[in-house]
């Protein structure tokens, strides 16, 4: 059985996993240079996409109005 072992500054938290998905080149390029010129890390910016999402949803799913 293999254990990972983490290094100090490895960005691969415990209880983290990758996704991986599949985008189109031009909005996966504006995307990233987007986030570039902003300074900000792609990936920050998808993990607070996916909160937003997460949380609007459900507090749809749990009767709360759909926030737009």
């Amino acid at each position: 059985m293999k254990t990972k072992i983490e290094k100090p500054g490895d960005r691969h938290r415990a209880g983290s996993v990758q996704m991986k998905v599949w985008v189109p080149d031009d909005l996966k390029n504006e995307f990233a240079s987007l986030c570039a010129v902003q300074g900000l890390c792609a990936s920050v910016v998808l993990r607070g996409l996916l909160a937003a999402y997460v949380e609007r949803a459900s507090g749809a799913r749990h009767g709360q109005a759909a926030q737009r």
